[in-house]
């Protein structure tokens, strides 16, 4: 799925960057090598983001 339709950034990208410590639609944003151009995706991109972590206790546990 695509989340940031500006920048291409998909479901994949985001979740690579989840994994990697981001935790906000900046976050990936950055991670991504972008920055935000109309902003329509920072909700998407952050719910995608909570419920990544969600799916994931362990992850945070671990930190």
């Amino acid at each position: 799925m695509i989340h940031c339709i500006c920048n291409n950034i998909n479901t994949k990208a985001v979740e690579a960057a989840a994994a990697k410590g981001a935790e906000t639609a900046a976050c990936v944003q950055r991670a991504c090598g972008s920055r935000f151009r109309c902003g329509q995706c920072r909700t998407d991109i952050e719910q995608h983001l909570r419920s990544w972590r969600q799916t994931r206790p362990m992850l945070d546990a671990a930190e």
